[in-house]
Formats: C-alpha cells, sequence, structure tokens
C-alpha cells in the first residue's frame, strides 16, 4: 500500500470536514440545553401562573405548558435536522476524498436528514412525555369541570395551595 499524500484538495476537503464536526458538535450542545431550558422554564411558568390565577388551577396550567413543549420540541427538532445535513454533507466529504485516492473499500453509512426523523426520535422522548402528560391532564381536568365533580376541583385547588405556598 502506498504512502498516503494529502494533496491540496484533500486538504481543503479535511479542513471542511474539520470544521462541520464542531458545528455538529455545538448544535448537539444546544439541542441538550433546549431540553434543560424547556423543563427549567415550564416549572417558572407553572409557578407564575399559581400566582396570577390565585391558586385556582384552570385550562392555562395546562395550555402555557404544552405550549413551551411544543415550542421546544420544534427548536430541537429544527437543530437535530440540520444536525444531520452537516453529518451527511461530512459523509459526502469523506467519500470523495476516499475516491480520490483510489480507496475502492471505504464504505460509509448514508446519514439521511428528514424532518419526520427529526421530530420522531429518541432523543425526543422528552417531548413525548411532556406532551402526552399534559392533554392527558388537560382531559382530566376537563373532564372534572364538565361534570361539576366539586371533590376533584377541591383536590386540585388545594394541591394547588399546597404547590403554591412550597413557591414561596
Amino acid at each position: 500500500m502506498e504512502e498516503y499524500k494529502k494533496s491540496c484538495h484533500d486538504a481543503l476537503d479535511w479542513e471542511d470536514v474539520d470544521q462541520l464536526h464542531a458545528a455538529t458538535l455545538e448544535i448537539s450542545k444546544s439541542c441538550f440545553e433546549f431540553k434543560k431550558i424547556c423543563v427549567g422554564l415550564i416549572g417558572v411558568a407553572a409557578t407564575i401562573l399559581v400566582k396570577f390565577t390565585k391558586d385556582r388551577l384552570d385550562h392555562s396550567f395546562f395550555f402555557v405548558p404544552l405550549l413551551l413543549a411544543v415550542g421546544f420540541w420544534i427548536a430541537d427538532a429544527t437543530s437535530y435536522y440540520y444536525q444531520r445535513q452537516i453529518r451527511s454533507l461530512m459523509d459526502k466529504t469523506l467519500i470523495a476524498i476516499a475516491g480520490r485516492n483510489s480507496l475502492t473499500e471505504y464504505t460509509r453509512k448514508k446519514t439521511k436528514a428528514s424532518w419526520t426523523g427529526a421530530f420522531f426520535n429518541a432523543s425526543m422522548a422528552l417531548y413525548y412525555v411532556l406532551v402526552a402528560l399534559l392533554l392527558l391532564g388537560w382531559i382530566s381536568y376537563g373532564m372534572g369541570e364538565s361534570v361539576g365533580d366539586p371533590g376533584l376541583r377541591e383536590l386540585h385547588h388545594s394541591r394547588l395551595a399546597h404547590l403554591a405556598s412550597l413557591s414561596g
């Protein structure tokens, strides 16, 4: 096997791969930050809602956190999509380098980027759980409210009052 001699074209492509890799790592970090900020903002929103609703449970306790969760899910999925796009570009560049250097046995698994894949993958599990719990809670609250079950509403109100007293 011949010794590898990096051509000018290869050197430029390697520089591109290094930069793309660094960009991918930064996007990956931001995806994790999205999840942390989402959970934190939902907690802050719940505390603020307790104060605004005078310790009374209403639909805003489900709508606002649901809106936050869906908003962060969209932002996170968008970042994930572009991360996959960058990985795909890196793969093409590495395959081009291999081809120029007659590496016939070099193969790379193709990285696909799709919007469906960006929204529905294992890294989005937090959003699935949040959205499901918020929707189930909202439906449950709405059913208790429509039936007029004062015991259920009173239970919700007492829990809310307890949360408010804990938050100061």
